[in-house]
């Protein structure tokens, strides 16, 4: 125990964190279906009521603790042009899923097909977010002239990030960032305005 740490059960903030970290942690060991709120109270030493009290379901609990470590690092960066925002953020994903992480998204995908408060959960907090910030960037690449002006930019999100989810569950070759280019490119060659 640290010197400025009080004896007894931690409180607020270190609550939060130690529950999202704990849900992780059991993910990695024991798998998503192994995971309970019960699971949870054990081994964090905290009422199941605390964490009934912040989430509704275990699914909410694991998508939370997933978002808090793989959410913000996978966001579109600021660059001059557009879709150069979207190639730096498919790099950012890619290596995100080279790691742990990517195993986490892929049991998590796994398991949503077989959990409907997962599916949902991965659907609301991690899949819709992050396509409307990407076709918020396409939609700025038609306008500044980078794409062509009739480019649908729901077509151009499955096109450039469909191969990286398709190789991250197949896990045929890893995630490289040549890869992750060379995707970007040959999108680009039927995409790019003039």
């Amino acid at each position: 125990m640290t010197q400025n740490a009080k004896p007894g059960r931690p409180r607020g903030a270190r609550v939060h964190r130690l529950i999202l970290d704990t849900a992780i942690e059991l993910v990695f060991e024991a798998g998503f279906r192994a995971v309970s709120i019960e699971s949870i109270a054990a081994k964090t030493g905290v009422a199941k009521t605390t964490i009934y009290r912040r989430w509704p379901n275990k699914a909410a609990v694991v998508m939370d603790g997933f978002m808090d470590r793989v959410g913000s690092g996978t966001l579109f960066p600021p660059a001059e042009k557009a879709m150069d925002r979207v190639r730096l953020q498919m790099r950012a994903m890619a290596k995100a899923f080279r790691g742990k992480d990517g195993g986490l998204v892929k049991a998590l995908l796994g398991e949503a097909q077989f959990d409907p408060e997962l599916a949902t959960e991965f659907q609301k907090r991690w899949t819709l977010p992050r396509r409307k910030l990407g076709t918020d960037v396409i939609r700025d690449a038609v306008r500044g002239g980078e794409l062509r002006s009739d480019v649908d930019p729901e077509t151009v999100i499955d096109l450039l990030y469909a191969p990286m989810y398709y190789r991250l569950q197949i896990g045929i070759e890893a995630l490289s960032e040549a890869y992750i280019d060379g995707i970007f490119d040959l999108a680009m060659k039927g995409l790019k305005g003039g």
